[in-house]
């Protein structure tokens, strides 16, 4: 189905919760967490340009991912006739989404997890960074010749100079939040404690021997912690 202009995926019963993927991903990177989730509605959305989402005509920023969300959740509450607010799990670029959501648009989130995220872009792991910085200009070169490319390039361009959330902007959060990383995360632990510090009342929790795809390779572990959390926030009906 498509909700505020995004292809979007609506399962379960239960109290809402918006899904999130990274970069280059789908919705369908929480197929494994989806078990853990049974209490819930989940509704996993396609960002622009990813998956079946068309990538339109706006900048590729996340910001506009953020704005894009409220358009699905706004389409969502007619649809559904809900008045309440919702539950969130983001991963990666999602989770940078989802704190931007918390920053500027609180009244919609009852609470959030959020999985591999970063403040900044140069907060990365140096290699992951030098990586990223590679292959995004290589996408530009090659986007000369390829509108795949381009379209490739823009993608990329999130992990670029993104995000920019301050210290006052996570000082100003007062969404419950919970944040969940991989002992190997690309995103350094000093990173993912520092936001967890500045958000008041942030929980951070540490996943041993696990790297970045928390949704794919610790579904058993990452699941049922966003479940537990969500549930304190989201009452059944």
């Amino acid at each position: 189905m498509i909700l505020g202009g995004l292809s979007a995926v609506v399962d379960g019963a239960g109290p809402p919760v918006v899904l999130l993927h990274g970069n280059s991903e789908d919705c369908s990177v929480f197929e494994p967490l989806r078990p853990y989730l049974g209490g819930f509605t989940t509704i996993a959305l396609d960002a622009r340009g990813h998956g079946a989402t068309p990538i339109g005509e706006a900048p590729m920023t996340i910001t506009q991912l953020a704005i894009d969300c409220c358009h699905a959740l706004a389409d969502y509450r007619v649809r559904y006739r809900y008045q309440g607010r919702f539950g969130l799990i983001g991963f990666s670029d999602g989770a940078n989404v989802g704190l931007e959501l918390a920053i500027h648009r609180p009244e919609l989130l009852a609470a959030q997890v959020l999985m591999g995220g970063n403040t900044t872009q140069g907060a990365l792991r140096p290699f992951t960074n030098l990586g990223v910085t590679v292959g995004y200009w290589a996408m530009r070169l090659a986007g000369l010749v390829s509108a795949a490319a381009r379209r490739r390039a823009a993608v990329w361009g999130l992990m670029i100079g993104q995000p920019n959330h301050t210290k006052a902007m996570l000082e100003s959060v007062r969404v419950p939040t919970l944040i969940v990383v991989g002992e190997r995360d690309i995103v350094p632990r000093r990173e993912s404690l520092r936001t967890a510090r500045l958000i008041p009342g942030a929980e951070w929790v540490e996943i041993a021997g696990q790297g970045h795809n928390l949704p794919l390779r610790a579904a058993g572990v990452a699941g049922p912690l966003a479940a537990d959390f969500l549930a304190r926030f989201l009452p059944a009906r």
